[in-house]
């Protein structure tokens, strides 16, 4: 049974910080009645995780968006198509492989919208009617590229599950361009999953579960 304590962890690492799910815990409450489960990790991997989902039956596959060429250096006749192409290269994953749940955490803003898209082509055969997303939009409600924040570097986290409530955050040794996509761009570009529910944490982040359309 995946934990639902909701107690802040203690004796945290210097610099990195523990933010309260709202969502996460009713995300794993839906995974619960299911026997071994397939999940992706989009971020750059964290120990917590892994501790985290070693007390029960999944795999766990890590895919580092952040060490894409094409995230951090994009390309400017790159197309969704080929970005997909790009994508299903990088991943290389068992054409049979379906996840349960997917962690993007917040890797959908550092990608502009053709890489959104092409990451959601390559991840849609991957996906069925159980396929649950969880990550964090942006607060920009107005994001454009002439608008300030687009485009701009900014620093990456690391994120990693902790008692079933709270994610520990830790400041990546990189950074990325940003791109404040709104809740609309995202049901545009990423078709494979929509927005099923979205909440404001105190901490001003704005946690989403996506869902199967």
């Amino acid at each position: 049974m995946f934990g639902r304590d909701s107690s802040r962890p203690q004796d945290l690492a210097a610099g990195t910080s523990s933010v309260e799910s709202r969502l996460l815990p009713m995300m794993l409450e839906q995974l619960e009645s299911r026997g071994r489960i397939n999940v992706l990790d989009a971020g750059s991997g964290s120990q917590s995780t892994v501790d985290f989902f070693a007390a029960h039956s999944a795999r766990i596959q890590f895919a580092d968006l952040f060490s894409c060429d094409i995230v951090n250096d994009v390309p400017e006749d790159i197309t969704a198509g080929s970005a997909a192409e790009y994508f299903s290269r990088y991943l290389n994953l068992p054409e049979d492989l379906v996840f349960d749940v997917c962690f993007f955490w917040d890797a959908f803003h550092h990608l502009d919208l053709r890489l959104l898209e092409g990451l959601s082509r390559a991840l849609a055969p991957h996906f069925d009617s159980r396929t649950l997303g969880y990550g964090f939009g942006s607060l920009h409600q107005g994001a454009r590229k002439n608008e300030r924040g687009q485009g701009v570097a900014q620093e990456r986290y690391r994120f990693g599950i902790v008692k079933g409530s709270h994610l520990l955050l830790r400041p990546d040794a990189t950074t990325g361009p940003y791109h404040a996509h709104t809740q609309q761009e995202l049901t545009e570009h990423f078709p494979a999953l929509t927005i099923q529910r979205a909440t404001l944490l105190q901490e001003g982040r704005l946690e989403l579960l996506l869902g199967y359309n």
